[in-house]
């Protein structure tokens, strides 16, 4: 039986796939971190605007520093936790699109009638259900194919005796023969 190879050497294994989910992630993390900042800034900016009737300069000056100190931390919040956000959302799509992308070549193979494939996946893969059924599907197959072949050995043997006779005649030949070919196209 055909084993496949539980490592994986390419992160990026369904490019498009990974790629939309980190992008999706990236953008929610970017619009929470700039959601925040503004927020904070209206919240503040309210209680500045009493204030600034009193010390209107020294307001100002406070309002600027404090708008630019939320934006420059907040953009390098973003940053970081965008950078740390990246590699997660990698691994963890890794870790599905990997057995996804095992599965569509394991498709192929059995649609091509190549039952002797075995599916593994790694210990912290996801889908391992799947794996469990693609694996029984197999088993189902196989039988189900070992049965035909047993049935198909039959009817050859049968048509086989059937030709031997000697009391057959031209026409009953024929259609033995045609018989014949079309229990061919069944072999597996």
């Amino acid at each position: 039986m055909q084993s496949i190879s539980p490592k994986r050497r390419h992160i990026f294994i369904k490019k498009a796939f990974q790629g939309r989910f980190i992008a999706g992630v990236f953008l929610l993390m970017l619009l929470s971190g700039l959601g925040s900042a503004l927020l904070i800034y209206w919240l503040i900016g309210g209680d500045l605007q009493v204030q600034s009737q009193t010390a209107h300069v020294n307001i100002i000056n406070v309002w600027g520093r404090l708008g630019l100190s939320l934006l420059i931390g907040n953009v390098v919040a973003i940053m970081v936790t965008g950078t740390l956000t990246v590699f997660f959302v990698l691994y963890a799509s890794h870790k599905i699109a990997g057995p996804l992308y095992r599965f569509e070549k394991l498709c192929e193979q059995v649609g091509n009638g190549e039952l002797d494939v075995m599916t593994s996946l790694r210990e912290k893969d996801q889908l391992h259900d799947l794996a469990e059924a693609f694996a029984l599907m197999i088993n189902k197959l196989r039988a189900r194919q070992s049965q035909q072949n047993e049935v198909i050995a039959k009817i050859n043997q049968h048509v086989q005796q059937l030709k031997d006779d000697s009391q057959i005649t031209a026409h009953q030949m024929q259609v033995l023969e045609q018989l014949e070919l079309r229990v061919k196209q069944f072999k597996c």
